[in-house]
């Protein structure tokens, strides 16, 4: 009787040390959980640089092949004007 309890104790103890093991090794089902939702973060990241990459390529495109367009980005973004004309300043 007593080997049949030492027999019943043991495998439910090495079951519970197996799943022990399964679920919370370096390989196991809570660093696999982790690692997919880190995917998941990381694909999404992708998806949103790849999205500022194709607006980036527009925006290099029109730059090299629209003139009036990259006269306006120099004027507004670094204050450039015509020959001939005036700036006025008003300053509150």
């Amino acid at each position: 009787m007593f080997e049949n309890a030492a027999k019943k104790y043991g495998l439910v103890a090495l079951a519970l040390i197996l799943l022990f093991a399964i679920c919370f090794s370096d390989n196991g089902v809570v660093a696999y959980l982790k690692l997919r939702s880190r995917i998941v973060t990381v694909d999404a990241s992708i998806r949103k640089l790849e999205g500022q990459n194709k607006e980036f390529k527009g925006e290099i495109d029109r730059l090299q092949r629209d003139d009036r367009y990259l006269e306006d980005m120099a004027r507004r973004k670094f204050g450039f004007i015509r020959e001939g004309e005036k700036v006025y300043r008003i300053e509150k």
